[in-house]
């Protein structure tokens, strides 16, 4: 839940997640299982028939050991095949692979030499067995057609592909409200959190108000000495900070509240930056530093503007705050895509630094100045805009934060 703004959906993902994990790890199992089912069955099948081949085979070849069976068969030899049940084939062949002798439907001429055993030809399945008569060899094929064999295993897969699909509906079902119930105790203490985070905060505005007053009163009043004054100074510097930064936790809080009604309004970017930088002027100038606004006068965009608004107050505070010299451009292009930029020249950000920038309360080092939550707001507002924001800087040479939409 990294983002507070978006932390319906982010509550709502989690609880999609733990969802789908649930539901996976239902279905591996229940697939595990019904899949081992299956094949013992589907085993269990084929041995049947494989069995009922065999028994023929052998009782067939019980019938050829009586005595003159040779001489009769010698005589059938060449015979058209003769009748048996439909499906059924049984052929003699010689060592050679010579058809001796068919019954039934027709079998294929098996390859030479002639082996033993299972195989399955076309719609067959075919058992070969050998078979001495005195002094003949002979082979035996017995035939069955498996389009029986085959619907079952089909019925059988059918069954198991609709115990997955209606094993995998039910888990979703109560995992959902399974992975719900679980949730409620975190969106509790969540909410409690986030209610004594506001509350917290709303609490220090007051006395940080009336102290930063009561600062400013005793800072300008007669006889007190310099040494004190200087003193007073640091105290009000120090509150002022401490004021800015229970604004941002409160923002931070508050950010998917504040923005709720927010709506999308097309805007004239060049106007709008112009009336953004007025309020920075004076900061600016207090540091001798040019503030200006780089934007054609008919560029527009359409997106939330008091959002955007607080976005690109965070970047000019930032750009005026760390830049000693030199100027802030505050400006906006459109390459196809509208981009919004605000460039300083200000000391730069190390390389190894620009990953961790936009993480809460992450500063460059112990004196810089500030909270470090600010470029983290800007960064969970740029999504809340579906846009992107692109650092670029370089040691010595400036920042460039940009805004593409």
């Amino acid at each position: 839940m990294s983002s507070v703004m978006n932390e319906k959906k982010a509550f709502r993902k989690t609880h999609l997640t733990w969802t789908l994990i649930f539901t996976l790890s239902i279905v591996f199992v229940v697939a595990v299982v019904a899949g081992a089912v299956f094949m013992v069955e589907k085993n269990r099948i084929t041995r049947q028939f494989d069995g009922d081949l065999v028994r023929t085979a052998e009782f067939i070849e019980r019938r050829l050991s009586a005595p003159g069976m040779m001489g009769m068969l010698r005589m059938m030899k060449g015979m058209p095949p003769l009748f048996v049940p439909r499906g059924e084939a049984f052929q003699l062949l010689l060592s050679s692979g010579e058809v001796f002798l068919e019954v039934g439907e027709k079998l294929d001429t098996p390859e030479v030499p002639v082996k033993g055993g299972f195989s399955t030809e076309g719609n067959y399945r075919v058992f070969t067995k050998k078979i001495d008569i005195g002094d003949s060899t002979i082979f035996l094929r017995v035939g069955k057609d498996i389009s029986d064999l085959v619907e079952r295993s089909r019925r059988l897969l059918s069954m198991y592909l609709l115990l997955i699909v209606l094993t995998a509906g039910g888990a979703w079902i109560f995992g959902y409200f399974i992975s719900k119930m679980a949730l409620l105790p975190v969106k509790n203490a969540y909410d409690s959190l986030k209610r004594f985070s506001i509350d917290a905060s709303h609490e220090l505005k007051t006395p940080l108000s009336v102290l930063k007053t009561s600062l400013d009163v005793l800072k300008y009043q007669e006889n007190v000495p310099e040494e004190v004054k200087s003193k007073l100074s640091i105290m009000e510097k120090n509150v002022e900070k401490m004021k800015k930064q229970v604004e941002q936790l409160l923002l931070l809080v508050k950010s998917g509240e504040m923005f709720k009604d927010a709506v999308k309004e097309r805007i004239n970017l060049k106007v709008f930056l112009e009336e953004l930088t007025e309020t920075f002027a004076p900061k600016a100038e207090a540091k001798n530093l040019k503030l200006k606004v780089e934007c054609p006068d008919d560029l527009f965009v359409e997106t939330e503007k008091d959002v955007l608004r607080v976005v690109l107050e965070n970047l000019i505070d930032n750009a005026i705050k760390f830049t000693e010299k030199g100027e802030v451009i505050v400006g906006a292009f459109s390459d196809g895509r509208v981009t919004i930029y605000v460039k300083d020249t200000g000391p730069g950000i190390p390389k190894k630094e620009q990953k961790k920038i936009f993480e809460r309360f992450y500063r460059l080092s112990r004196n810089t100045e500030g909270s470090g939550l600010g470029l983290s707001i800007v960064k969970e507002l740029t999504a809340r805009l579906k846009a992107k924001i692109v650092l670029e800087s370089e040691e010595g040479k400036g920042s460039t934060f940009k805004i593409i939409f």
